[in-house]
């Protein structure tokens, strides 16, 4: 069994799933909620959310083989940390996998979720199969998810694929404190 956990500015959401092998994920349940706590008290309604899924399903902690964490950048995947995404005011420097790996004693990973996205359809979906691939995500925010050459490219700061904090103009559109961004002219038209 694995748990994963999907950070947005919009909602939250919170999955347990089961993968045999190489076949497709089943989703055993899921709940979803909107993001409109404060970081710490949105961390801890999506773990009481987790607790209450795997009571519902008979599950604990040790029927867990991981922990996925997915959220929009910027983020620290190495350090697990989610450093401060736009779209997601006051998470600032959180440390949501050792907050995960206390609360539930199992490995957790922490992931820009359009690169989850990329490497989901790249195994699973419809990039299966292929060498390279890119996942685009138009949400709250907007990014990319890079597969090349086999493999995950997230660069070296985990800043490859954030296409919505690309300057369009020196002028135009304030997003995010940003003038000119291509997120800030959906924000505009939003």
């Amino acid at each position: 069994m694995l748990l994963g956990f999907d950070i947005g500015g919009t909602k939250c959401a919170v999955i347990i799933g089961r993968s045999e092998g190489d076949g497709p994920m089943e989703i055993i349940d899921k709940v979803a909620m909107p993001t409109t706590q404060p970081p710490y008290d949105m961390i801890e309604q999506l773990f009481a959310a987790a607790e209450n899924l795997l009571a519902k399903n008979n599950l604990k902690n040790a029927d867990l083989k991981g922990i996925g964490i997915s959220c929009g950048g910027p983020l620290s995947s190495k350090k697990g940390l989610v450093l401060s995404p736009p779209n997601l005011p006051g998470w600032d420097n959180i440390p949501i996998v050792q907050m995960t790996e206390e609360r539930f004693g199992r490995p957790a990973l922490l992931q820009n979720d359009a690169n989850a996205c990329a490497v989901a359809e790249w195994k699973y979906g419809a990039g299966r199969g292929c060498e390279n691939v890119i996942f685009l995500t138009f949400g709250t925010g907007m990014g990319a998810g890079l597969i090349l050459n086999g493999q995950l490219y997230s660069g070296t700061s985990d800043f490859a694929g954030e296409v919505g904090h690309l300057r369009l103009s020196d002028m135009g559109p304030v997003g995010f404190g940003k003038a000119g961004s291509f997120e800030g002219g959906l924000v505009v038209a939003a």
